[in-house]
């Protein structure tokens, strides 16, 4: 895993820090991307779910996975990787943040 005081570990994330590459959308219609920090290459899997018809339901998780799993990663298994991870991050308006920290058990509502 990378440096602990780089920036992709520290809300809230800039895209600029990143090259993501769109994997699409889950069955449940969840927007999955893979970003990779500039600084200090970790790779950051992001499960973005928004829900126009909900007010504030905007809400996104961010769980840092190795080069290897995310060769193998599609966006059917995305939610997945991020609820068996042991931490990452949560946030958008559903939560009220920019980002902050989360610990296992991680789940996607």
């Amino acid at each position: 895993m990378a440096d602990k005081a780089c920036v992709c570990r520290h809300p809230p994330f800039r895209f600029t820090d990143y090259d993501t590459v769109e994997l699409g959308e889950d069955s449940r219609g969840a927007e999955v991307s893979l970003s990779t920090c500039k600084s200090c290459a970790a790779v950051w899997l992001t499960y973005r779910i928004d829900e126009p018809h909900y007010h504030r339901s905007g809400r996104w998780w961010r769980v840092e996975i190795t080069a290897g799993d995310a060769g193998a990663l599609s966006a059917a298994t995305a939610r997945e990787c991020v609820e068996r991870s042991p931490e990452g991050f949560v946030g958008g308006c559903f939560f009220d943040s920019s980002g902050r920290a989360i610990t296992a058990p991680i789940t996607v509502r």
